[in-house]
């Protein structure tokens, strides 16, 4: 069977996926088979078993890859919110996803830097710089988010794929910052309870 190289959606693996179908009715299992670059293909992975399809204009896999990687010690609810955006822009929804990082966002502000619900979104930016959780040269690169979120909402032109790559990795590290970082901290241990205890009836020298 004809393959094609892809990185599978499902389980990020670089494999030669097997072209099952395409639209322009060629026998796809033939030996002198070769993919018309204006063709759809259907797509299965031989490493998890799931398909995806080649679009044809403009080319590309879809679902493609999630961007960004797997965060530790996230809540569950953040995590779901983060794999929502992920996914919507692995299927080119670029500007649902802008929107999901949006609501990250403020979720973010009002759960960890006490931030006012149902404030305007510039309100969620100060509070989490206000926390120490965005620095002052950081600050003007997260107000990214404020804007084309706006946009995003209230006007109908849709997000590109960078600009949804910027925020989803803006998103990424402050969920770094917030939680994962600190997770993967260890208490500190009193110097109390490291010294070396004095033998029992042992004298103290004053």
């Amino acid at each position: 069977m004809a393959t094609l190289p892809i990185t599978c959606g499902y389980c990020g693996r670089d494999v030669g996926a097997e072209i099952v179908a395409d639209s322009a009715g060629d026998a796809v299992a033939s030996r002198d088979y070769k993919p018309n670059p204006n063709a759809i293909l259907w797509l299965r992975c031989p490493s998890c078993g799931q398909g995806s399809v080649r679009r044809s204009n403009p080319i590309g896999i879809v679902p493609g890859t999630s961007p960004g990687r797997s965060l530790k010690n996230l809540p569950a609810d953040v995590d779901r919110a983060r794999a929502e955006a992920r996914s919507a822009h692995s299927v080119t929804a670029y500007t649902a996803a802008e929107i999901m990082c949006r609501k990250i966002l403020m979720h973010l502000a009002v759960d960890k830097a006490g931030a006012q619900a149902g404030k305007q979104f510039a309100h969620y930016v100060d509070e989490l710089e206000r926390a120490g959780y965005i620095t002052t040269g950081l600050k003007t690169v997260v107000d990214q988010i404020r804007k084309r979120g706006n946009i995003a909402n209230h006007e109908l032109p849709s997000s590109t794929e960078q600009d949804s790559l910027t925020t989803l990795k803006i998103t990424e590290h402050l969920l770094e910052a917030i939680y994962e970082l600190p997770g993967m901290g260890t208490p500190a241990t009193p110097l109390a309870a490291t010294a070396p205890k004095a033998a029992v009836g042992q004298a103290t020298v004053t």
